[in-house]
């Protein structure tokens, strides 16, 4: 059994505060995009195995896809088989596009697959839930409003008609890194998710409202992004932007010519076309 498992980009991300817990609150809108990797599933054996064509991802439980297997296992009482995961990947790492938890829901979508489970069952979110906070996200892809941690996901219209071109060097930093300069720097910004949900819905221009407010903590660790951004718009984007919590960037072309025109000029180590899925 195999399946593509998507990346996303935040096309906004504000800081809406913290919860009891301390963990921050966002109002974001997840959006997944062409950029995938490939994950086969295949039962058999004594044991839950992995394997990955990129050396340095870890195939034991520090990675998400065996987190999920173990959680579907126990949150649905089933008993623990063998199985084999394989994962092609293509989204870069540390790069605020959700490579990790989108690997994790197609696992979780193939074993609902093999074991006759709707992915409607309340019991797969949580699932989903237990296993990562973006997680339930591609479970269901699109375009969502994300709040709470990024768990409360509410569809939105469907967003066509643009060419993202997503840019990454090698520089990387670790999220909690990134929301602890974040606190550190105790400004606020502006929340732009409600006008850019007014302007999409109303059918305008979108890009005055892409936004995120850990930019600015990502770049004093990543510097990169602050001039992969004002490369892009210099390369005709009508809006660029920061994923997640980065290092990846990511720039909205109206025209696809354009788009391919810049991505010569990019400086990157990564360079990658997509489109809105």
């Amino acid at each position: 059994m195999q399946t593509e498992a998507y990346a996303k980009v935040n096309l906004t991300l504000d800081i809406t505060g913290r919860d009891e817990r301390g963990y921050h609150l966002l109002s974001s809108l997840f959006a997944t995009v062409s950029l995938s990797d490939t994950v086969t599933l295949t039962p058999g054996g004594e044991t839950i195995t992995m394997s990955c064509d990129w050396p340095f991802i870890p195939v034991d439980d520090r990675n998400l896809c065996i987190k999920a297997v173990r959680c579907f296992f126990n949150e649905l009482s089933l008993p623990e088989e063998g199985l084999h995961i394989d994962l092609k990947k293509r989204i870069p790492v540390c790069a605020g596009l959700g490579g990790g938890s989108s690997d994790a829901a197609a696992v979780i979508r193939l074993l609902c697959r093999h074991y006759g489970v709707a992915e409607t069952d309340p019991a797969v979110h949580r699932i989903a839930v237990r296993v990562g906070a973006d997680v339930p996200f591609f479970l269901k892809g699109g375009l969502c409003l994300a709040e709470g941690i990024g768990d409360i996901l509410t569809p939105q219209p469907s967003l066509r008609g643009y060419t993202l071109l997503i840019a990454k060097t090698s520089e990387r930093a670790s999220t909690p890194d990134v929301y602890r300069v974040y606190d550190s720097l105790a400004r606020s910004a502006a929340l732009s998710t409600p006008s850019f949900l007014q302007a999409l819905r109303r059918g305008e221009d979108i890009a005055p409202y892409v936004s995120n407010h850990l930019t600015e903590a990502a770049s004093t660790l990543c510097p990169s992004v602050p001039r992969l951004k004002a490369q892009l718009i210099s390369l005709g984007a009508c809006a660029a932007e920061m994923s997640g919590s980065g290092s990846a960037v990511y720039g909205l072309f109206r025209e696809e010519k354009t788009a391919r025109k810049a991505k010569k000029l990019i400086d990157a180590r990564f360079c990658r076309i997509c489109r809105f899925v």
